[in-house]
Parts: structure tokens; sequence; C-alpha cells
């Protein structure tokens, strides 16, 4: 076994992931069917206005924000019957933050608005616009807008559901039964070969849906009755070839599109020899610390191999990797 996972080294602090916090007290297990409406007349209360995923901001010099109050929620076309509770604030007086989605027709009205715009989660998250707290809520609050809309009826009965606990839940009229948001695990690792000469590689692969020459961890979505590790071993196998052995989990970051959770993990590779799925990757390849430093100077915008934004838990575990002893 590598020196990487016969020994454990503290990880990187996680400051530059998106999505990962979110200081909001959901509460969710004390709510009623009264939730809603108390939270929303309480002084303070503000909404996140989004259509799918992208957020409606407001600029005033340096700074942008996407908190608003309910009449201008109203103003800007939200849909008012569906509006979900996010939680309270502790930093704020605990003041409530709620989420409304907007229309098709009310969000194509905001291209003449001179005071807001309709800015995309993902480049909120990596030009740093907003609080990373305010990110983490946001991820939430696109995560759970998404599941209402895509869940309107009962999977047992097929009749019309209604959003429940303050959009902790939707329940049936029809036949009783209560449905809950759900959240998608996915597997997201890096590869780790130590060679007779001593020297570790790491294993990265160019996606086929990537426009650019980025590399990065190879993921998957976890399969039922799963292990994470097992999922990291067949996944890893599945699109490279690579036979895993140990594997060691680091960290996890919300993924709201829609609505994964990335478990970040390191893995042991007993094998070299790479075949990759034509249908996953373009390429693959074994990468040294300093080739894998040279593609992170090489910044994001860059038409040479680079990895991705430090904005994502992959790009942490490249560094972590790059960081240890």
């Amino acid at each position: 076994m590598s020196d990487f996972f016969a020994t454990q080294h503290a990880m990187i602090a996680m400051d530059h992931v998106g999505y990962v916090h979110n200081r909001l007290d959901r509460d969710t297990e004390h709510r009623t069917e009264d939730s809603l409406q108390e939270m929303m007349v309480q002084n303070g209360s503000r909404y996140f206005v989004l259509h799918g995923d992208k957020v409606l901001l407001s600029q005033r010099g340096t700074r942008y924000n996407a908190l608003v109050c309910e009449r201008r929620a109203k103003e800007v076309g939200g849909l008012m019957d569906r509006i979900i509770l996010l939680g309270t604030d502790p930093a704020e007086r605990n003041a409530p933050r709620l989420a409304i989605p907007l229309s098709d027709d009310a969000a194509a009205a905001l291209e003449d608005d001179k005071e807001y715009e309709l800015w995309s989660l993902r480049a909120i998250g990596t030009k740093g616009l907003l609080p990373a707290d305010q990110l983490g809520a946001l991820a939430q609050a696109r995560s759970l807008l998404h599941w209402h809309e895509t869940h309107q009826f009962c999977a047992q009965c097929g009749a019309k559901t209604a959003i429940a606990l303050a959009g902790a839940r939707r329940d049936c009229p029809t036949c009783s039964a209560q449905h809950f948001p759900r959240t998608d695990p996915v597997v997201i690792m890096l590869a780790i070969h130590k060679a007779e000469d001593g020297i570790e590689r790491c294993l990265l692969g160019h996606h086929t849906r990537s426009e650019t020459p980025m590399y990065s961890t190879l993921a998957g979505f976890m399969e039922q009755g799963e292990t994470l590790e097992a999922a990291v071993r067949r996944e890893i196998y599945e699109e490279s070839g690579i036979e895993i052995k140990a594997v060691r989990y680091a960290g996890s970051q919300p993924w709201p599109f829609p609505s994964s959770l990335m478990l970040g993990c390191y893995a042991e590779a007993v094998s070299s020899d790479i075949y990759i799925d034509e249908a996953e990757l373009s390429d693959a390849r074994w990468f040294t610390k300093n080739e894998v430093r040279e593609m992170i100077s090489r910044g994001t915008d860059s038409d040479l191999p680079h990895v991705p934004h430090r904005f994502s838990i992959a790009a942490w575990l490249i560094q972590g990797w790059l960081d240890e002893n």
C-alpha cells in the first residue's frame, strides 16, 4: 500500500469548494402545515428567486445581492403558489429564508430589466459573486425547487400532489402517500498509482462531454445496494480498466445539477494499463505531481490540458494529493 493510504493526512480546508457552506437552520422535524405562512410574515424574511439553475441577482457597485423581499419577488413574477421554506438564518436573528421559482415568461421579461439579471448558479460560484454560505443555500433551493417541479404527481396513484411542510414534502390527497425529496449519491475519485521507481501518479480523464482540454477525476452514480467502496472500484474499472484495492473517503460536495451529493475518495490503483470507455472518456492518462502542478498553473481558460476550477471537489481532491507529505 502506498504511503498516501498507509498514513492518515490532514486534508486541506474546503473553503473554496462550492456549495458546501450553508448556515441555515432547516429544522424540518418541527415544521407544521402553518410553518410557511408563519415564516413569510416574519420581519426580515427574504426570498431567493430562481429559474431553473439561474438565480436572480441585483448589483450595486461591485456587490451582488440574491435576497429580495416578498413584494419584490411578486413584482418580478415569482410563482407565489410554489414558495418553499429553506430555513432560518442564525446570523441574521433567525430571519426566514425562502425560495420561489420564476415562470418562463417572467424570466424572459428580465432580459430588458435594468435592475435584475439572471446568473447561472455555476457562474455565481466560480466568479465568487456571493458569500459561500449563500451559495450553499442556493444549492439547497435549486435542488428542492427542481424536485417539486418534477414530482407534481403521485408515483403511487398518479394524482396531483401538493406541497407540504413548507416544502419539505409533497402529499397526495387521493391515496395519502407522502413523498420526500431525494439526493443522488455520486462517487468522484482520484486514483493513485505508485510505480516501481517510487513515483506516484494520479489518473485523470478527459470526458467526452467536455468542450475544453480539461482533465479531471473520474466519477459516476452509485447503484442500488452498492457500498461506497464498491462504487469507486466499479466506476474506475468501467471507465479506465484500472483495478483498485484500497479506497479512502475524503469529503463531499452538494452538486445542485440538479440534486447530487459528490462523495470524494482516493483510490489505490494496483494496475496501470489504461483501457478507456470511449462512451465516457476521450482520453485518460497518468500524471505526476509536477505535471499536475503545471496544469493548475495554466488556469481553466487555457487551450492546453488543465484541471477543474478550485470550486469543484475534483480540484480539492487533486490539491490534497499534491499537498500530502
